[in-house]
Parts: structure tokens; sequence; C-alpha cells
């Protein structure tokens, strides 16, 4: 078995929904609101003869889903369930798949309708939608014939926050600030601890302000920090995504 895959955009998909939170979780919820599909020049004429499909199916990057995990809540349900019993867009390989309805093409261009997709989204393929093959009407669908949640849009537990671009200016006034932060807090903490010693009276408020510091110190990991910003400084433009943890705000360079 291959340990790895390649996988290239053909494309981008462009649509109204802006962020996770309020964009419909299958295509048979969402509005007529419509989007472009709009795919790499190269591939113009591999579109040829689409026109005749009234849907098609968009396979696509679910770029901004979260790490996978094996036990998932789905939109439409209140309970876990195996990954793989659901549509979740966390998965292992974040691969996304949606049959919208084809309004027309202009060269490389598609107009679509009934999007469940975020705009921004890498496209990989496109395959004409075939009724005959495609539908089975009378298949059981699992707990998804049980549940009672109605829910047609989603939320963003799936989803990481959005990715936002650096430049290489911004990336040094971030190393800037982090030197900063780090020499004020080392230098107030000795000070304090230098004063303290020749102080005869006991000074609790100083003490504290000392092991508030001390603590800081020793969470923070500036040696990392500033690895990371001098990678990052050393790129005309990055890209980061930036989202919350449990432990806090945490950001990945993509």
């Amino acid at each position: 078995m291959e340990k790895e895959l390649r996988l290239r955009p053909i494309g981008i998909i462009r649509s109204p929904y802006k962020e996770p939170k309020g964009t419909p979780v299958q295509p048979g919820f969402a509005k007529k609101e419509r989007g472009e599909v709009i795919l790499d020049e190269a591939y113009t004429e591999a579109l040829d003869d689409i026109e005749g499909f009234d849907r098609i199916w968009l396979v696509f990057w679910v770029h901004r889903a979260r790490p996978w995990r094996p036990k998932v809540v789905p939109y439409r349900d209140v309970v876990e369930r195996g990954l793989f019993a659901t549509r979740s867009p966390s998965r292992p390989n974040p691969i996304g798949l949606s049959a919208v309805r084809l309004v027309s093409r202009e060269r490389n261009r598609l107009v679509v309708e009934g999007l469940d997709i975020i705009d921004g989204t890498p496209l990989l393929d496109i395959k004409p939608y075939i009724p005959r093959a495609d539908a089975f009407p009378d298949a059981r669908s699992g707990w998804f014939d049980k549940t009672k949640n109605a829910r047609e849009v989603a939320d963003d537990r799936f989803y990481l926050s959005e990715t936002v671009r650096l430049s290489r200016d911004e990336v040094v006034l971030r190393l800037g600030l982090h030197g900063c932060i780090e020499n004020t807090a080392r230098h107030v903490h000795r000070r304090l601890a230098e004063e303290l010693i020749q102080e005869k009276e006991p000074n609790p408020a100083a003490e504290g302000v000392i092991e508030l510091l001390g603590e800081f110190l020793q969470a923070t990991d500036f040696r990392a920090l500033r690895a990371a910003d001098e990678d990052l400084a050393g790129q005309k433009e990055v890209s980061v995504r930036i989202y919350r943890t449990q432990d806090g705000v945490r950001w990945e360079k993509l």
C-alpha cells in the first residue's frame, strides 16, 4: 500500500458561504444561492459535453477541517457516532463530495446551485451525476433514518479558524514583540529579586510578582517561539492558520 498519495487541485470553488457556521450540511438542504467552480485553464477542454448533465459531483479538499477523531457527534445527531458512519468533514483524508446542480458553463467556469461548500475550497475532481447509477432511494440510512435532529446548517465544530496571510514585516514585528516581552519579563524579575534581597522587611506583593513572572517565564518556551518566528521571517509571505484549543490560541504554518 502506498504510504503517501499526492493530490493536485484543479481549480477552486467560489461560494456565498465564507465561514463554516451557517453553511448547509448537505446539498439537499442548500437554498438557491449560486456559486462558481473555476478550473485552471489547462482543464478547460476537459469540461466539454458537461452541459448535458443536470447535476455534477464535486470532489474537493476540506482545507479548514480539524484533525480527525474516531468518534464524532454529527450535525444531525446528538450522540457520538463512528466517524465512517457520518459525513463529518474531519477525516484522515478530508475529502468532500457534493452533488450540485449545474446551471451553466462558460469556458473553464461553471455556475452551480445548491452548494454546501465554503468559499475558497480547493477542487480535486468533477464527475457527472447519473441517476440510474448514483441514486438508490430504497437504501437504508442507519442512524440517520432514526434521528430527530433537524439541523440543516453547520456550526464550526469540525473546522479550524480562517487562514491568515502574514507579510515579512508583520512576522518581523511579531519576532520583535516576543523579544520585547521576554526581555522585559526577565529584567523585571531580576531587578525585583535583587531589591527583595536588600529589603529587611518581608514584601508579599513583590514576592507574588516574582513568583508570577517566574511561572510565566518557565511556562513560555521563548526559544521555540523565536525559532518559529525566524523561520517565518525568512519568507516573503506565509499563510498561517490560527485556532483555539483547550490550552489557548495556537497557530500553524501551512
